[in-house]
C-alpha cells in the first residue's frame, strides 16, 4: 500500500474553543434526526459541509452540492480552517467502551493510493449502493475537498508500525473531542521526514481491507480516472489519486466488530406468515412472542442465543416482525447449502459467511430482492447497532432483520 503524508486542514483553535461541537459522524450515519442535531449544535458543525440540507427549492443549478462548496469557501476565507505547514501523518485514536470494558483502537491518517480492486492491493468486502456513490460523487465534484476518511485494516503481526505511533503520542494529543457516541478521539502530528519514511517502508508491501467506507473509496476511484487527463496540465490533479485513510493493525485488542442490521420495507404483497414457511425450508425457527414490554428482555436473550450458536460454527439470525408482534430466532440446516444456487464467483468459504447467507438466501432466494434492488437500495435499508423501538419504521433493535410494520 502506498501511502504519503498531506498538509491537514484543521479548525481554528482562535475560533473553535470545543472540537465536540464541530465534528460530525460519516454521512450514512444521518439518520433519525441526527442531521438536524448536528446543524444545531455550531454553525460551523462539519455536518453542514459533507450532508447539506436538501429544500424543495434545490435546482440542478443551486442544491445542496453548490451549497456545501460555498461554505467551505466561506471558511476558509475566514479561516475557520487553518492548513499545517508542514506534509504529515496523523496519530488517530479512539477510546470507547464496550459491555464495560476500555478499549483503544490506534491508527494513523495518511493519503492512500486508490487502485483498482483488481490489483490486490486493496480489498473489499461489501458490495456497494448506486444511490450513496452518485450523492458522495457530486459532492466531490463540487468542492474538490476530501472530507470523509476509509478506514482500512493492515496486517502486522509484530506491531512494528503500532511501536512508531506509541513513540509519537506520549505527550498530549494535537486535538481531542468526544463525538455523539461517547468516544474519545485523539489526533497527534508526525511531520519528521524520516519516521513517515518508516511507515511508509512497512506499510509498502501490504494489502489493505477495507473495514468501512467502500461508498467513499469507490468514489475516490471514479474521481480520479474523471481528472486523470487534467493532471498532464497541472500537477496538483495527480493528488486526487490518493484518498484521505485510517489505517488500524488487523490483530489490534481495541477493535471491535459491531453488525450492521437490515430493515427490509415495501416489498409488494409481503406476507410475514409466508416468509416463515419459506424460512422453514432453509432454517430451524423458532417464534417468540412480544408479550407486553418484555421485548428488550426477549430480544437480549435472542441476541445471546444467537452468539452462541455462531461462535459454535452455526450461522443464526434474528427476526423481528412487527405484524406478527414476535422475534424469530433461524439456525441454518447444514443441507440447506446444497439446496442454494450460490453466484458462481464466490468461494465455499464466503458462502459461509453470516453476511453471504442472509444476502443469498433469504434476501435474495426467499423474498426475491435482487442484485440491483440491493445496489438501488430500494427495499433495504442499514442500521447500526443502537437499541430502539421497533415499532417506529428506519429504527431497530440489535437484530439482523426486520420488517417494516406496514410493508406492502
Amino acid at each position: 500500500m502506498n501511502i504519503i503524508p498531506f498538509r491537514g486542514y484543521r479548525y481554528n483553535p482562535e475560533k473553535v474553543r470545543n472540537l465536540d461541537d464541530v465534528i460530525c459522524p460519516p454521512y450514512d450515519q444521518f439518520k433519525d434526526g441526527t442531521d438536524d442535531l448536528l446543524y444545531q449544535r455550531h454553525p460551523w458543525n462539519m455536518a453542514k459541509l459533507i450532508m447539506n440540507k436538501e429544500t424543495t427549492a434545490d435546482t440542478l443549478q443551486s442544491n445542496r452540492y453548490n451549497r456545501s462548496k460555498e461554505l467551505l469557501d466561506q471558511w476558509l476565507a475566514s479561516q475557520v480552517f487553518v492548513q499545517d505547514l508542514e506534509p504529515s501523518v496523523y496519530p488517530y485514536f479512539q477510546s470507547y467502551q464496550v459491555e464495560g470494558i476500555q478499549k483503544q483502537r490506534k491508527g494513523f491518517v495518511a493519503l492512500g493510493e486508490v487502485t483498482d480492486y483488481a490489483q490486490k492491493i486493496v480489498l473489499p468486502h461489501e458490495r456497494t449502493l448506486s444511490k450513496p456513490k452518485q450523492d458522495r460523487l457530486q459532492l466531490l465534484r463540487e468542492t474538490r475537498a476530501d472530507t470523509g476518511l476509509v478506514f482500512m485494516l493492515y496486517s502486522d503481526p509484530e506491531g512494528a508500525i503500532e511501536r512508531i505511533l506509541d513513540m509519537h503520542t506520549s505527550g498530549p494529543p494535537l486535538e481531542k473531542a468526544l463525538d455523539l457516541n461517547q468516544e474519545e478521539n485523539s489526533l497527534w502530528r508526525i511531520e519528521d521526514p524520516g519516521v513517515i519514511q518508516k511507515i511508509q517502508g512497512l506499510l509498502s508491501s501490504k494489502t489493505v481491507i477495507i473495514a468501512d467506507g467502500h461508498h467513499r473509496y469507490e468514489v475516490a476511484r471514479l474521481f480520479s480516472q474523471e481528472v486523470h487527463a487534467q493532471a498532464t496540465s497541472d500537477p496538483r490533479w495527480d493528488l486526487y489519486r490518493f484518498k484521505l485513510m485510517s489505517f488500524v493493525r488487523l490483530e489490534a485488542t481495541g477493535i471491535t466488530i459491531f453488525p450492521i442490521h437490515r430493515l427490509v420495507h415495501s416489498l409488494r404483497d409481503f406476507d410475514a406468515t409466508r416468509l416463515l414457511n419459506q424460512m422453514r425450508q432453509f432454517f430451524v425457527v423458532e417464534e417468540y412472542p412480544i408479550n407486553g414490554s418484555d421485548k428488550f428482555t426477549t430480544l437480549d436473550f435472542l441476541v445471546h442465543a444467537s452468539r452462541k450458536q455462531q461462535a459454535s460454527g452455526s450461522n443464526c439470525f434474528v427476526v423481528y416482525l412487527p405484524s406478527l408482534r414476535r422475534f424469530v430466532l433461524s439456525k441454518l440446516r447444514p443441507e440447506s447449502e446444497a439446496a442454494v444456487e450460490w453466484p458462481v464467483d464466490k468461494s465455499s468459504d464466503w458462502r459461509k459467511l453470516d453476511v453471504a447467507i442472509l444476502q443469498v438466501v433469504i434476501l435474495g432466494h426467499i423474498l426475491g430482492i435482487s442484485d440491483q434492488k440491493l445496489a438501488e437500495q430500494s427495499h433495504l435499508e442499514y442500521e447500526s447497532p443502537r437499541r430502539r423501538d421497533p415499532d417506529h419504521r428506519g429504527e431497530e433493535l440489535s437484530v439482523c432483520l426486520s420488517f417494516e410494520p406496514d410493508a406492502n
